[in-house]
């Protein structure tokens, strides 16, 4: 019985360990990020897509290079749901809408992020990324 429950212990303090282990910090996002990749597709320039964080605020803003995107930042990363499930944005029609057609569908299945220096990488379940953006200076 002693046997079992050093194991149990054992197990337990391996999972408290890796749970804390992998608490991500929102501060990393804190400011301004502009949209350069989605996917494998370029984000030209002049689209000035890209997103904000304010981390005290809990808020998220920016533009898909048509319309303006507001929301709250979720209170911890969840593999099941997107990191901008609670997001929304303005709904007109604009000249060009190829860049928000694919931000949008591309943010919904965002539920991890990496920073690599300059680079913000929101990431989808499998771990690939789905929108890449860089700092703003």
């Amino acid at each position: 019985m002693k046997k079992v429950t050093n194991l149990l212990v054992a197990v337990m303090a391996v999972f408290m360990m890796a749970s804390c282990g992998d608490k991500k910090s929102f501060d990393q996002l804190n400011g301004e990020w502009t949209v350069v990749t989605i996917g494998e597709m370029a984000v030209p320039e002049s689209a000035d897509a890209f997103m904000g964080f304010d981390v005290a605020e809990q808020l998220i803003y920016g533009s898909t290079g048509c319309n303006q995107l507001t929301g709250a930042m979720p209170a911890e990363l969840n593999p099941e749901v997107s990191m901008f499930a609670a997001m929304g944005s303005t709904r007109m029609m604009c000249a060009d809408m190829t860049v928000e057609d694919a931000l949008l569908p591309a943010l919904a299945q965002a539920v991890d992020f990496k920073v690599d220096g300059d680079a913000l990488h929101f990431l989808d379940a499998t771990g690939s990324s789905v929108v890449t953006l860089e700092k703003r200076k």
